[in-house]
């Protein structure tokens, strides 16, 4: 057997599909930055989002002269920001789940198709 066939083989299969030489770098800076970056910008908009809900219900409240009605009114709140909670962290695990796997796939110029290259 031709040793030189094997590393023809094994030059063509490390050439295509793999990552560029930078990769280790991208993943660190995926990792350490750009994800718990993009993760908390995420969060911290929905908690503003939430405190003006928030602050809506309570001036709402001040108005609200049966005892009853504002404390079903801040139950339903309170419920509601349960739930909007719950999706956001959803949100939040696929947009970590999308910036580390997006760390893995080799760098592609995002305004030219993918045939362009070749021409």
């Amino acid at each position: 057997m031709n040793d030189s066939t094997v590393f023809q083989g094994l030059a063509r299969a490390f050439s295509t599909g793999t990552p560029p030489v930078a990769w280790p770098f991208t993943v660190w800076k995926n990792l350490f930055f750009d994800c718990p970056l993009a993760a908390s910008a995420h969060v911290q908009q929905f908690v503003g989002r939430q405190m003006q809900e928030q602050v809506q219900l309570l001036n709402d409240l001040a108005k609200e002269h049966n005892p009853t009605a504002a404390f079903s009114r801040e139950a339903a709140f309170l419920q509601q920001s349960a739930l909007a909670w719950n999706s956001e962290m959803l949100e939040v695990a696929e947009l970590v789940q999308h910036r580390l796997l997006s760390a893995t796939q080799a760098d592609k110029p995002q305004d030219q198709p993918p045939f362009a290259r070749a021409a």
